[in-house]
């Protein structure tokens, strides 16, 4: 799978079976409306996410540009994934999702 869209989650602000509010940090992209993840980077973890909403500086966005932050909501399946772990060493580990952008219509 070619990734061109890739998140890494800093915070989960609200979740449901279904769906997931996160604070997030464009790692790669722009990632826009509609993109879809389909892993979490170095685990196996199934997911399959896609944007249904992108907030920047209290606005909506049609996209986030790598290095932005903002609030992100993903729609689908996998969303227990996001939560941030901890490693032996008592880091918190951030998970990134990767994924694709939606092709244009």
């Amino acid at each position: 799978m070619t990734v061109d869209a890739e998140l890494q989650i800093h915070e989960v602000r609200s979740a449901t079976a279904t769906e997931v509010t996160v604070v997030v940090r464009c790692l790669r992209g722009p990632v826009h409306l509609g993109a879809r993840f389909s892993r979490v980077r170095d685990t196996r973890a199934p997911i399959d996410l896609t944007v249904t909403s992108i907030v920047r500086h209290h606005r909506p966005d049609r996209a986030i540009d790598p290095v932005h932050s903002g609030l992100v909501t993903l729609r689908g399946t996998g969303a227990h994934e996001l939560r941030p772990t901890t490693a032996s060493t008592g880091r918190q580990i951030m998970p990134v999702v990767q994924g694709r952008n939606a092709t244009a219509p």
